[in-house]
């Protein structure tokens, strides 16, 4: 089994708190773990005890979040979010297994994959995210990177047919 990655650059950090409450629901899901460090205290904290994410980033800064479970597009299970952010700018990194998409039955990975990508194509409207990669991880890398959806418009079905080979 391997591990997709979807990679949001370039977020605004203005909007990782709508992000978080909106498009994670962290609130409202099972976190396994989570760890950040928070730059006033100089301590290490879990995300129940933020009451403000962009300040934990401020001016810089990184965590993750292990979730068991997701509503991304499609249920995700068994995913790892990492943020890292600068002083404006930051990257939202989330790890699954591919096993999330890949379930054996062509026409259900096509279904997932299919309702994962335009979901991407809507957040990347929403959030006006300049690039999102998906591909195994790390999806950074070009030759492992199935997807960029940037400003060009994307064709789904050419886009699915890189997916499920």
């Amino acid at each position: 089994m391997e591990n997709l990655e979807i990679i949001l650059t370039n977020f605004n950090k203005d909007a990782l708190d709508k992000f978080i409450l909106e498009e994670l629901n962290l609130s409202e899901v099972n976190i396994e773990s989570s760890h950040f460090y928070d730059n006033n205290s100089g301590q290490d904290i879990e995300f129940y005890q933020i009451e403000s994410i962009i300040e934990i980033f401020s001016p810089m800064g990184t965590g993750n979040i292990v979730v068991e479970k997701l509503k991304f597009g499609i249920n995700l299970n068994n995913i790892v979010i990492v943020f890292s952010f600068d002083e404006r700018l930051g990257d939202i990194i989330l790890n699954f297994p591919d096993s999330n998409i890949f379930v054996g039955d062509k026409h259900i990975t096509q279904f997932h994959s299919r309702c994962l990508l335009k979901y991407l194509i809507n957040l990347k409207n929403k959030y006006n995210i300049p690039n999102i990669r998906f591909g195994y991880e790390p999806a950074s890398d070009d030759d492992t990177c199935l997807i960029s959806i940037n400003n060009d418009e994307l064709d789904i079905n050419s886009a699915l047919e890189k997916i499920i080979k």
